[in-house]
């Protein structure tokens, strides 16, 4: 079978897509290093709590939402293929399956594997109504984020994407342009609110956590702000969608304005499989370069995960000058249709 190959891309979601894929390593970092801590710096308390205002949360959301979308977008365009669209589409989730798998091993935070599981669930909403979706969605998103069930939310999260596909929502784009408007404007108003909010609840000692080795004593009034900074997280989790719908929706009215100059993040999102896995794979094997018993602080981590961002938008720019896809997309566009597929561009 070979693939379809087709010239038409949403951009936006490209955009997105490279946007959401900036946040993910200021978060996995701290499951990758177990050296991440307090520093015992104001600086430090202030980006711990800014990581978990703005970032913990947001940018998967965003993800798990692109993930169930792009899942439409591959089987309504299979579906006018072939005939055996669902085959294409199981074999492809196989795959994500095994690269999950493998990814955990470094990266035991890692989602592909959720993704892949949730993939053969959503399948099953392919046909169902629109509005059905939808409601399944945005209801288990409010539910998920209520209780603090971080790891089924991707799984509402993509059946929302999969409404937005077949209510075809970022092909209308500039039709609703003035809805979008509405949406920022009131996403922006309550994000507002709520980060006051939350910044004001947040415990002035940060999250102090217990490394095994180090020589130094959790007080006991270190224990209570951990306590405090746990509820904390919770708290903002109930309103990482907010955030999310904001963040989407200023890129959906800034993606034509911007123009060349998102050029970068567009590639940055392209690859969007290739540089998640690379993110993990260059994290971890920094590893080898913190010496035993040392405390790497937030400032530091944030540095060198910038850093890292920031190459590998760069490399994605001119990596995408040559071939069509990443190398991981390319792997799994040949794996999907057993067939190898033209990397290299004309």
């Amino acid at each position: 079978m070979k693939p379809t190959m087709t010239t038409h891309r949403i951009n936006v979601l490209d955009l997105i897509r490279g946007f959401a894929l900036i946040g993910l390593p200021f978060v996995n970092v701290l499951a990758l290093w177990d050296s991440v801590n307090l520093s015992g710096t104001q600086g430090d308390i202030w980006i711990q709590r800014f990581l978990y205002i703005f970032v913990e949360g947001r940018f998967y959301a965003i993800f798990s939402f692109l993930f169930g979308l792009g899942f439409w977008i591959f089987l309504s365009r299979a579906q006018g293929k072939t005939n055996h669209p669902y085959v294409l589409f199981i074999r492809r989730m196989l795959i994500l399956l095994a690269a999950g798998i493998l990814h955990h091993l470094i990266n035991p935070g890692e989602v592909l594997l959720f993704y892949a599981i949730f993939g053969m669930i959503v399948l099953l909403f392919y046909k169902a109504p629109k509005q059905i979706n939808l409601i399944l969605g945005i209801a288990g998103i409010i539910v998920g984020s209520f209780i603090g069930a971080k790891t089924l939310l991707p799984l509402p999260l993509m059946m929302l994407g999969l409404a937005f596909g077949q209510y075809r929502v970022f092909e209308t784009l500039w039709e609703n342009k003035k809805k979008w408007l509405g949406v920022a404007i009131f996403s922006f108003i309550a994000t507002s609110a709520i980060t006051v909010f939350l910044w004001q609840k947040a415990p002035d000692a940060g999250l102090l956590t217990y490394m095994e080795g180090f020589d130094y004593d959790i007080t006991e009034m270190q224990v209570e702000a951990n306590r405090a900074f746990y509820d904390f997280i919770d708290l903002s989790m109930v309103f990482a969608p907010v955030f999310s719908i904001f963040y989407i929706s200023i890129l959906v009215l800034l993606e034509p304005v911007a123009g060349k100059w998102s050029s970068p993040l567009h590639s940055f999102g392209r690859m969007a499989l290739t540089n998640y896995i690379g993110q993990s794979i260059i994290l971890f094997s920094f590893l080898a370069f913190i010496p035993v018993d040392t405390i790497v602080s937030y400032k530091v981590a944030m540095i060198v995960c910038s850093i890292v961002v920031a190459v590998q938008i760069i490399v994605s720019s001119l990596w995408l000058r040559f071939f069509n896809y990443g190398p991981l997309e390319w792997l799994w566009r040949c794996g999907t249709y057993r067939n190898w597929v033209p990397i290299r561009k004309k």
